[in-house]
């Protein structure tokens, strides 16, 4: 069994997500597909369900090039900042959140004010 820990699993989460991208349209549904096999390799299934994968995905897509800034925030961060469709706006949360330093709840609680549309 592997062990995934601090910047390791953002990195392992950015590297599934990109690997899922690749064969985007050429397999029917490759989500489950990764969730059964990165469980097995890993040994836990509750960090590699079919859900967690798709973030995977997305993430990936809303940070197609990954440098150490992204290790700043946690990967349940980039799970709510993915959620978020404008470009601009996901950018704006995010550098609130490495500037604040903010906790998951935090960062949740800004994007639910929308504090980008006031400014």
């Amino acid at each position: 069994m592997i062990s995934i820990k601090g910047y390791q699993s953002l990195f392992l989460c950015w590297k599934i997500g990109k690997e899922i991208g690749k064969y985007e349209g050429l397999c029917w549904n490759p989500f489950r597909k990764y969730a059964l096999l990165y469980a097995y390799k890993f040994g836990t299934s509750e960090w590699f369900s079919v859900k967690n994968i798709k973030y995977m995905e997305k993430f990936y897509k809303c940070f197609p090039i990954y440098y150490n800034e992204l290790n700043k925030l946690s990967f349940e961060h980039y799970k709510l900042l993915v959620n978020i469709c404008e470009v601009k706006k996901r950018y704006f949360y995010y550098r609130i959140a490495l500037f604040c330093r903010s906790s998951v709840f935090e960062l949740q609680q800004i994007i639910m004010t929308n504090i980008y549309l006031r400014i």
